[in-house]
């Protein structure tokens, strides 16, 4: 095509020479008209620009390639700088040599780059593949070699008679890459020149050149033939890909919604239910179900679940894709899955509701044989000791007959008798407080507070609000045992001289709290204490009416017990 075009340029300029035979140019261009006048115009400009351009690319080019291949032999280069050997003391020794042979012939020579040497700053050939070479001088190199170490990479048509080149004069025309190698410091220790044959890059630029005549003469035609396939084929590529991205977003939001509904529902029912509607918008399924039976139609999906039903798909006059049937299996996963959800989450809601129910049985257990033991006290014990005392002070009233060390010793002995009935009273109380019966939780706990106060001398203060008697009264003692627990732990471990109790009461629930200003939880509980088996226990006490137990550090310094158990279960 250039060839053709350049004859018909030749063509042209042979005819308009011959018209022009025994005419001046000016007298040719007289007889031209206006319009004749600006097409030929437009044609010489077009012609110089496309002469321009087929002769400035190409120059251009090959500026450009050759700054390219000094940045890439620059980067090789810098690669190869942390693995070359120490050149700051002067020649290579053997095994030096052979080093640096290895590394440029695998980093820097290959079929266009053909020779490779290290100079040192003052013109000695340190290392060449050419080994011929090493160790000799060329001191008219100095000036190059500084311009490189101060400018950076250079590159030049190589000179074949210097005395340098003597091993290079078997090439056609090289070019020489000057790059400097630096040391850790980034200071320049030496330069690498490497030789590139330039035949591949002459027929690069040959190709490039062909390239530029052909796009200069046809290639706004070919870009337009081009551009209208390539339209047309983006079209339908585009209606493909839409096609497809919208089967692919309605099986996304199938997914999605199966695990948005198995996330939020722990029922398979419920689960498909919210799914079923949004699979078959997105699949276009005339049905589908969990049936008991599997179909025994053909073209039906059919998927068996892990309870043994089925789950059945179909389109009514359209057999299902492929990719459909993927999504419907993850459908069925997902199904499996809750139904798995389900299943397990039965088994954990009943294991506990047993433990809890274990629990307050245990607590009942324990409540029931304080009550028959604080009767079987109150029958047998307390009985005796009260006739004991009564027979003693029956004996005393007959003092006249009795001597007065006898008196005494009655006395005495009476004394004994009445502090065992209080005390067996008051452990009694402790054991089963009638007073929560007859009075309510709050005068239960004024008297535990009370009692506690007396024995330790801690200032202790008690706050009620709220009206903690419309709770159970299995809720009122477990609120109770707590702060007897926590006051057990204060006498025995916080050190504590200040103890402040706090009951709140709603609707909702119970709950206690008790602040010391003592040691605190971390400093009090250390291995061997018994800390933890009465907090164990009270945990048990308190999970089995569905509450819950917190320790915390107290706003008095000290330590703080929470306790809270909700009315519902009480």
């Amino acid at each position: 095509m250039i060839a053709a075009a350049q004859r018909g340029i030749r063509s042209g300029l042979t005819t308009v020479r011959q018209a022009t035979v025994g005419r001046g140019a000016a007298a040719l261009w007289a007889t031209l008209p206006p319009a004749g006048r600006f097409a030929l115009a437009g044609v010489l400009a077009s012609a110089a620009v496309a002469v321009a351009l087929g002769i400035f690319i190409p120059l251009e080019i090959r500026q450009h390639l050759l700054i390219a291949e000094s940045r890439g032999l620059e980067a090789a280069v810098a690669a190869l700088e942390p693995s070359l050997p120490d050149l700051s003391t002067g020649r290579l020794s053997s095994e030096d040599i052979e080093t640096t042979d290895r590394l440029v012939d695998r980093a820097l020579l290959d079929a266009e780059h053909v020779r490779a040497k290290l100079w040192s700053l003052d013109g000695e050939v340190l290392y060449s593949d050419a080994h011929e070479l090493i160790g000799r001088r060329f001191p008219d190199v100095r000036g190059e070699l500084a311009e490189v170490t101060s400018r950076g990479v250079q590159f030049e048509v190589t000179d074949l008679q210097q005395p340098e080149n003597v091993f290079e004069r078997g090439y056609e025309r090289l070019i020489e890459f000057y790059i400097p190698v630096r040391n850790a410091d980034g200071e320049a220790i030496g330069v690498f020149e490497i030789y590139e044959d330039v035949v591949l890059l002459e027929e690069a630029l040959s190709g490039v050149t062909l390239a530029i005549w052909l796009a200069i003469g046809s290639g706004l035609s070919v870009l337009l033939v081009f551009l209208v396939v390539l339209v047309g084929a983006s079209i339908r590529s585009i209606n493909r890909d839409r096609a497809a991205a919208e089967a692919r977003a309605g099986e996304l939001a199938v997914l999605v919604g199966a695990a948005d509904a198995l996330a939020s529902s722990l029922e398979p029912r419920e689960f498909f239910g919210r799914l079923e509607g949004q699979v078959r918008r997105a699949l276009g399924l005339s049905r589908i179900a969990i049936e008991q039976l599997a179909p025994s139609s053909p073209g039906v999906f059919q998927h068996r679940l892990r309870d043994g039903t089925w789950l059945i798909a179909e389109r009514d006059a359209q057999s299902l894709r492929s990719d459909d049937e993927r999504v419907l299996r993850s459908v069925a996963n997902s199904l499996d899955a809750a139904l798995a959800n389900a299943s397990l989450y039965a088994e954990v809601r009943e294991a506990a509701r047993v433990r809890k129910n274990l629990l307050r049985q245990v607590v009942e257990a324990h409540e029931d044989e304080r009550r028959h033991l604080v009767g079987e006290l109150h029958d047998s014990l307390a009985s005796e000791l009260i006739r004991v005392l009564y027979g003693i002070r029956g004996i005393a009233a007959r003092g006249t007959m009795l001597s007065g060390e006898v008196t005494d010793e009655l006395a005495a002995i009476e004394h004994l008798v009445a502090d065992a009935e209080r005390h067996l009273r008051a452990f009694m109380n402790r054991v089963q407080p009638l007073a929560l019966d007859e009075l309510g939780l709050s005068a239960a706990l004024r008297e535990a507070v009370g009692r506690f106060g007396q024995e330790t001398h801690v200032d202790i203060s008690m706050r009620v609000r709220g009206s903690p008697d419309i709770h159970p009264r299995e809720a009122q003692l477990v609120i109770l045992r707590a702060v007897e627990e926590a006051m057990l732990n204060v006498r025995k471990h916080a050190n504590a001289t200040r103890v402040h109790v706090a009951v709140g009461a709603d609707d909702r629930r119970l709950r206690l709290t008790v602040d010391d200003n003592g040691v605190g939880w971390r400093a009090a509980t250390s291995p061997g204490e018994g800390r933890g088996l009465g907090l164990a226990y009270l945990h048990e006490r308190v999970a089995g009416f569905g509450g819950a137990i917190r320790t915390e550090p107290s706003r008095l310094g000290g330590a703080r017990l929470v306790v809270e158990i909700p009315r519902s279960v009480g």
